[in-house]
């Protein structure tokens, strides 16, 4: 048995980790047990040491293991006990071995208490040194000390024979091996149960399903159901015949939470006595054609996808509003009670930051509700342990890894993340000037070019590679085809010459500065992916993946890799009809691709039960999405544009009666499309007015881009409607990150007047100060500066007196206190804004982006690396590339219309949908540069298409143009289906008199007359 303590990241964990590993690996099958960060507390609690790994064996005894995460470089030197080190920013001393020997004496000591144990087992200290092999030791001349201790090396456990070594390390060796019952005694010692003890322990259930036929059976199981509700269990009852409702209401606690679920059916018979199924163990084709249509209301795809067996593979087909995250975390729970796992055991990737957080909230929210319901602490250790567990984005997951196995690809173990826009920039100059030593500039001029414009165009190509995920190696290998004219082949050779060779030159300069650009979180990982080194990983967890289809295919190949070469157990959870990132590099046929590269296969469960949208509407478009998916489209009439069949179709569990309000199309021209939008939105305000309290009033306008909404917006601002806006990527463009860094900026450069007098227009300061006050200084900086200081004194320039003695964090918090920032953002959003619920929405928005800013720098930045400079440069990294981080999500007002972009509405839900824009065309007709696809690529030449003006173009850019063509198409069909999805009740479409081709306006005309052609 190997038991783990509860890990917080810390410097040096991977290594240890990396050796815990090697450690399972090879005593897992000898009789042996150990712990990863055994804890030992002094007398009357006044000290604690922590040993890093314990490892007992019956042969070897007890074993201490201090391991060092370092590289020979930061070793300086070795004084008796005393280690010296440097990293990049301190020096340091340690006592590795004399460490690890004081643990070993603490715990023997205490071992030793019991009398049988009495030096009757050997004991060793060690260190280990994952990073550093025996002859970088030994060309250190480290080998040669007198005090050099005994050491385990980075070769010893790549040639697993580093137990023969062990055995030579004793500090005290035992004359006899252990006898049983005092090898017992010593188990014992440390709770560590025989395996005859643990099959005589009662087993954990998660829940029963009950079918009863009669209420005597009902009546004769009702204890044992309540006692097990008690418990904690799930239970799921079905009966021919109502269960009195007096006992349904005395469970009314049980019901709210799911945790009792009854259904009842009157027309159903079974010949049985009674049937009883612990925790889904039962034929899938009972539960499946006979169950399941007996009992409408009951979700069979959610009840297989929380009890497939935990040693399976799931995936996870969730159409739109099917309750993915509720089956996710009942998941969860059954792993927990099955499994006997901890939530440190399990891994989830989220598509957001925002579901990292509403995933940790809503698990740690239920853990809570049944700690509520059972009154078992063990509830209550697991909610306190999810502000621990892995929930993260696939980057953040991706740089998690890069941080352990950064030193395998040659880079620090401090490694860093940043842009290198500038770098990148120079390095096509360079190779550019290169190239043109040898060839003659003239011929671009030939061409109608320039020099700069060429530059930027292959600027352009290099960031389109790295949208697709192309690699060093991919980049290198690129096929540039053939030019259609002679006279443009120095374009063709330009850009192989270029393309040769840019990687490999970034490269050298991110090993030099040992950081990493946001691409390479992703891109990187298919060096480990494709060798055995993610090997050196923890193994055995149970990965859960959200939102699978828009994973792109280094996402996919970790997965697989995961999967295949450490034993996670996967959870893939998505649906293709809704993949809309494939901008970004997604790949809709992400779950084929993925169940082609696993070794032991999947267990496919499809959710289809909708829990958001009513039945009636869900009918009507079902006939649109129903022509999508026809097989008739594209440029040879035989693909589809939505991936929709019969197995697709959604059932709505909110039976209703069809109205004509329910889903409109009205015709509307371009001249009243504003006025008509309006006046659709005041009508949904007086419909969701009438509705009860706890229904869902939300109106949304949902847009195709940022650009659209601000538009949407100003005619709401004209018709004095309240909005809030759920924009994409715009958290690092809000005002309220903006005027952060304008703080950073003053206090960072306090003689530079433009960053002064930005700051006190911000609300931190609230001055107004009128141009042409400063006109007449001609942009002189120092006479700004001191005008300013004649005018507020030391109003600013006493809290850069403060930095001198506080921490930078701790000045700008004094700044917003002192200042009265929260109450500034009031006048300042009203004297933009008329519409008082617009001003009220601006400023929970501003208030919750600050906050969310606040708790990202604290997550960035420790108390030491925190300085005023470190936050400022990140900052504006941020500001500069970071299009990815949304704004944290409000609360909305009755009277307030959401304006949304479809990849932001994605995941919530609208009592009304109103779509206004759907005119917008989406051809990629100015598109310059293509990336062939994986999935069509022969053999493993990859295929790029160019164009530099109508005449001038590749061999192969027609045919990856009209490739792309329809792709496109068909994300914006996806985008289409996901907008029209959100809607709960109503949904507008506010259809173009004259439709264009490619544009939402006309996939949706061709779909509604067909459909209402067959009405």
């Amino acid at each position: 048995m190997f038991i783990e303590g509860m890990v917080v990241y810390r410097q040096g964990i991977e290594a240890e980790r990396y050796v815990w590993e090697q450690v399972k690996a090879l005593f897992s099958e000898r009789e042996s047990f150990g712990f990863l960060h055994f804890p030992m507390f002094k007398r009357n609690h006044s000290g604690k040491r922590e040993i890093d790994i314990l490892l007992v064996d019956r042969e070897l005894g007890a074993t201490v293991i201090e391991v060092k995460g370092i590289n020979i470089n930061q070793i300086e030197g070795i004084q008796g006990h005393i280690w010296h080190f440097t990293t990049d920013y301190h020096s340091s001393t340690g006592e590795p071995f004399n460490q690890a020997e004081q643990q070993l004496n603490m715990l023997c000591d205490d071992i030793e208490k019991k009398a049988i144990l009495y030096r009757t087992f050997s004991k060793r200290a060690v260190v280990a040194l994952p990073y550093i092999t025996s002859e970088q030791w030994a060309e250190r001349g480290f080998n040669q000390l007198l005090n050099t201790p005994p050491i385990l090396f980075k070769d010893d456990f790549e040639q697993g024979n580093w137990v023969q070594k062990l055995e030579r390390m004793a500090i005290y060796k035992a004359r006899l091996a252990l006898h049983d019952h005092k090898w017992l005694a010593l188990k014992k010692h440390f709770y560590i149960k025989d395996p005859e003890e643990v099959k005589t322990e009662k087993q954990n259930h998660f829940s029963y399903l009950f079918v009863f036929t009669s209420e005597k059976q009902f009546l004769k199981e009702k204890e044992r159901i309540e006692k097990a509700l008690r418990e904690g269990l799930k239970i799921y009852i079905f009966s021919s015949f109502s269960i009195s409702n007096s006992w349904l209401a005395l469970q009314k606690v049980f019901r709210d939470e799911f945790q009792l679920q009854v259904f009842h059916s009157k027309e159903w018979s079974y010949s049985t006595d009674k049937l009883i199924i612990t925790d889904g163990d039962a034929e899938k084709s009972f539960l499946k054609d006979i169950l399941a249509p007996a009992f409408p209301h009951f979700n069979y795809g959610q009840y297989m996808a929380t009890h497939t067996p935990h040693t399976d593979n799931l995936m996870i087909t969730a159409g739109a509003g099917t309750g993915k995250t509720y089956v996710m975390i009942d998941r969860i729970f059954y792993l927990l009670e099955k499994v006997d796992i901890t939530l440190k055991d399990i891994v989830m990737i989220t598509f957001t930051n925002a579901s990292t957080d509403e995933m940790k909230e809503r698990l740690q929210k239920r853990l809570l509700t049944m700690f509520r319901l059972t009154g078992k602490t063990k509830y209550l250790y697991f909610a306190e342990e999810v502000k621990n567990m892995q929930i993260s984005t696939i980057h953040s997951f991706s740089k998690s890894i890069l941080i352990q196995l950064a030193h395998e690809i040659g880079f620090g173990r401090n490694v860093k993340v940043r842009s290198f826009i500038k770098t990148k920039s120079d390095i096509i100059e360079k190779l550019a000037d290169e190239f043109f030593q040898n060839h003659s500039v003239k011929e671009l001029v030939k061409l109608g070019l320039t020099y700069y414009g060429v530059i930027n165009m292959m600027k352009s190509f290099w960031d389109e590679m790295e949208k697709k995920g192309l690699t060093r190696q991919e980049i290198e290998s690129l096929e540039w085809g053939m030019v259609t004219e002679e006279k443009y082949q120095i374009l063709h050779d330009l850009f192989q010459y270029i393309f040769k060779r840019c990687e490999g030159l970034l490269e050298a300069e991110k090993k030099k500065e040992n950081a990493i650009d946001t691409g390479d979180m992703i891109r990187k990982l298919r060096l480990f992916t494709q060798s055995d080194k993610i090997k050196q990983l923890q193994m055995d967890k149970y990965l859960f993946v959200d939102e699978f289809q828009d994973s792109d295919n280094t996402q996919i190949e970790l997965v697989a890799s995961l999967q295949n070469q450490l034993n996670y157990q996967l959870f893939v959870v998505g649906d293709i009809k809704q993949s809309i990132y494939r901008f970004r590099g997604a790949d809709y046929t992400s779950f084929e691709r993925l169940e082609k590269r696993i070794n032991s296969g999947f267990v496919p469960v499809a959710l289809n039960q909708n829990y958001r949208t009513t039945s009636s509407l869900l009918t009507k478009l079902d006939k649109v999405f129903s022509v999508w998916g026809q097989e008739r489209w594209g440029p040879k009439a035989n693909a589809c544009l939505l991936p929709y069949t019969e197995d697709d179709r959604l059932k709505g569990m909110e039976i209703t009666e069809p109205t004509k309000q329910e889903f409109l199309h009205p015709d509307t021209k371009k001249d009243v499309l504003e006025s008509e939008t309006v006046h659709h939105i005041r009508q949904s305000f007086a419909m969701t007015e009438r509705l009860p309290e706890d229904e869902n009033k939300r109106i949304a306008l949902i847009v195709r881009t940022n650009k659209q909404s601000l538009e949407v917006r100003n005619w709401c601002e004209r018709a004095e409607i309240g909005t809030l806006q759920n924009l994409d990527g715009t958290f690092y463009k809000s005002d309220a990150v903006l005027h952060f860094k304008m703080l950073l900026d003053a206090l960072l450069y306090p003689h530079e007047a433009r960053f002064v007098v930005n700051l006190l227009q911000s609300p931190y300061f609230g001055y107004e100060i009128p141009s042409k006050l400063l006109v007449s200084f001609k942009g002189n900086n120092d006479k700004i500066i001191k005008f300013l200081q004649s005018h507020m004194g030391n109003d600013f320039t006493q809290y850069l007196e403060d930095l001198r003695l506080l921490p930078v964090m701790a000045v700008i918090q004094k700044v917003m206190s002192e200042k009265g920032l929260l109450q500034n953002i009031q006048s300042y959003y009203k004297a933009r804004f008329e519409n008082e619920l617009t001003i009220e929405m601006s400023v929970k928005q501003y208030e919750k982006n600050l906050f969310h800013l606040m708790n990202i720098i604290q997550q960035q930045f420790d108390s030491m690396s925190g300085t005023l400079w470190s936050i400022h440069e990140w900052l504006t990294l941020q500001i500069r590339v970071n299009r990815n981080e949304n704004e944290p999500m409000i609360e909305t007002k009755s009277g307030v219309v959401e304006i949304t972009t479809v990849h932001r509405s994605k995941g919530l839900e609208y009592h009304t949908v109103i779509m206004p824009k759907l005119t917008q065309p989406f051809s990629h007709e100015k598109t310059s540069f293509y990336v062939q696809d994986e999935k069509e690529m022969v053999g493993n030449e990859r295929i790029v298409g160019w164009r530099v003006n109508k005449d001038t173009q590749n061999n192969h850019f027609a045919s990856l143009q009209n490739y792309e063509s329809f792709e496109v198409e068909r994300e914006e069909t996806r985008l289409l289906y996901v907008a029209m999805t959100r809607a709960k009740k109503r949904l507008i479409l506010m259809m173009p008199k004259r439709t264009r081709e490619n544009t939402w306006g006309r996939l949706l005309e061709l779909a509604l007359n067909e459909v209402n052609h067959e009405d």
